[in-house]
């Protein structure tokens, strides 16, 4: 087996639950980059938001990129370009707001650096009574990086900015009811379930697996010589793309199905072992 790409998914796979890189994973990283391998971090963030990732693992001084906001932003450290894949307008952030009203969920669309959430404002008290009982924050930390949390209700608010997805946030139970039909309701998009209680809204054909595409063309590296770490469905393009798909041991079901092998989980230094087992030969 010969690798020469590796893509990352971060929370829940490269990021423990402290939000943090295990030294023997980071070592473990930085030996295949001096084998020569290319290192892709693919995520629903920005590279605004990694850069707490790429800079300790030193993804500025080589051949690396990201694969931001699930595939649609395209970043590539050696040449510091950028590459944005198809994105959503004010009509689409309409027509998914108006969804969330009629079945009460929360929708946050996401534009760069200012982030609009669209709440009513009876879930808005629900959530504001969560966060005081168990300290989580209103903002789902979006706020980090300058960003703007701007809280609305009104369905028929106008975004005028490029939205690069759609957060949807509800219980774990209500999803479980109600997802099936929310896909119905939004069939011209891709929607992907990253947690219980988190699911994103992509445009149609936007994924990690197309940037793994694009990357590797202008790379040389066939999908053959890939290999990609994941936890969630948002991880399932990747697979189906990369010859080696490795799950996390603390992966959702449906991805654990297609992947290639799967390994110890994010919090027992789960890519770290399957590094030494495929790619360092350990």
């Amino acid at each position: 087996m010969t690798i020469k790409l590796i893509a990352l998914d971060l929370d829940g796979t490269l990021l423990t639950s402290e939000k943090t890189i295990d030294p023997l994973t980071k070592e473990k990283l930085q030996e295949a980059m001096k084998m020569g391998v290319h290192i892709v971090i693919a995520t629903g963030r920005d590279k605004g938001g990694i850069t707490f990732v790429s800079e300790p693992l030193g993804l500025e001084n080589g051949n690396h990129y990201v694969a931001g906001v699930n595939g649609q932003i395209i970043y590539d450290f050696k040449r510091k370009e950028y590459t944005v894949d198809d994105v959503f307008d004010g009509n689409d952030a309409r027509h998914i707001m108006k969804v969330a009203k009629k079945y009460n969920f929360e929708a946050i669309s996401c534009c760069g650096y200012d982030h609009y959430d669209y709440i009513s404002r009876r879930l808005r008290f629900m959530k504001k009574l969560n966060s005081m009982l168990h300290g989580k924050p209103m903002d789902y930390g979006f706020n980090q990086g300058k960003r703007r949390f701007i809280t609305i209700h009104d369905e028929n608010f106008e975004i005028t900015q490029d939205i690069n997805k759609f957060v949807l946030i509800q219980t774990a139970s209500f999803f479980k009811k109600y997802l099936p039909v929310i896909k119905e309701e939004l069939e011209d998009y891709d929607i992907v379930k990253v947690g219980e209680a988190w699911i994103e809204v992509m445009p149609k054909g936007v994924s990690k697996g197309s940037a793994l595409s694009k990357i590797g063309e202008k790379e040389g590296i066939s999908s053959d010589e890939m290999m990609a770490f994941g936890d969630a469905e948002n991880d399932l393009s990747m697979f189906a793309h990369v010859k080696y798909g490795i799950a996390m041991g603390n992966a959702m079901d449906s991805l654990k199905q297609i992947a290639y092998d799967v390994t110890d989980t994010n919090d027992n230094m789960g890519i770290a072992k399957a590094l030494d087992k495929y790619v360092l030969h350990k």
